[in-house]
């Protein structure tokens, strides 16, 4: 069976962005992949109450769409995120969808997916999206590939392949041929000092996938300049949590 992959629409409309991720559905049906576009003003998707059941167990205090969700993107072997830009930066919806995936910050299971982001604006805040689709990926601990914007005066230009071939490579690649950015190395680090200074499900799960004492999630091409710094920030982290 081929390889799968989950394109989320966090539009209410299925209008400028829709249309891009349908060009991107179609390159990649042409590469012999199988794709589902998620619109998630389908669903019922609440607001996060914060009430952390999610990080302190392993469930979730509310009833509603989000599980099915996930397991989509669990079900996936790569996941494209695509929003228009609203007051710079994702709707709220998508937001909503991003905070209800806060257990994956913790306890991960999205790990070295490769992903993709699409964002549409009519006028300004293509770079500020652009970093909250950073931030957000480097917490899920996927493997970053291209970002695909349109503006008012690109809005209609189809998607080429080029736009992808980041992504398409990393659909390709091993995990072993992947270099970790310096972000993703910090987030890594310090997502384990709190695993090991945790009690609960956060020390449990990482114990079980066997993390606490690799430099990273999985073996990879790190450089060894960014594997000593991951080295020593471990052990500043853990003294500083030591002396708290």
């Amino acid at each position: 069976m081929g390889k799968k992959v989950i394109l989320i629409n966090g539009s209410a409309r299925k209008k400028n962005t829709f249309k891009v991720l349908q060009d991107i559905e179609q390159i990649l049906k042409g590469r012999g992949l199988e794709t589902e576009i998620l619109h998630l003003f389908d669903y019922d998707v609440k607001d996060c109450t914060g009430c952390e059941e999610c990080v302190q167990q392993s469930g979730c205090s509310l009833t509603d769409d989000m599980p099915a969700i996930m397991q989509k993107l669990l079900d996936s072997d790569a996941i494209v995120f695509g929003s228009p830009v609203y007051m710079g930066g994702a709707t709220s919806k998508f937001k909503t969808f991003a905070d209800r995936t806060n257990v994956w910050i913790h306890k991960t299971e999205l790990v070295g997916k490769p992903a993709l982001f699409v964002a549409t604006t009519t006028a300004t805040g293509r770079k500020e999206i652009r970093r909250f689709f950073h931030i957000y990926a480097t917490g899920l601990a996927t493997r970053k590939g291209d970002f695909v914007a349109r503006t008012g005066k690109t809005m209609s230009a189809p998607v080429r392949e080029e736009e992808l071939s980041r992504f398409l490579a990393l659909l390709q690649e091993d995990e072993a041929n992947y270099r970790p950015a310096m972000d993703e190395i910090v987030m890594f680090t310090v997502q384990k000092v709190m695993a090991l200074n945790s009690s609960g499900s956060d020390r449990t799960y990482w114990e079980q996938k066997e993390w606490l004492d690799k430099p990273y999630y999985y073996p990879c091409a790190m450089h060894p300049g960014k594997r000593a710094f991951g080295k020593l920030m471990h052990k500043i982290l853990s003294k500083a949590m030591r002396q708290a």
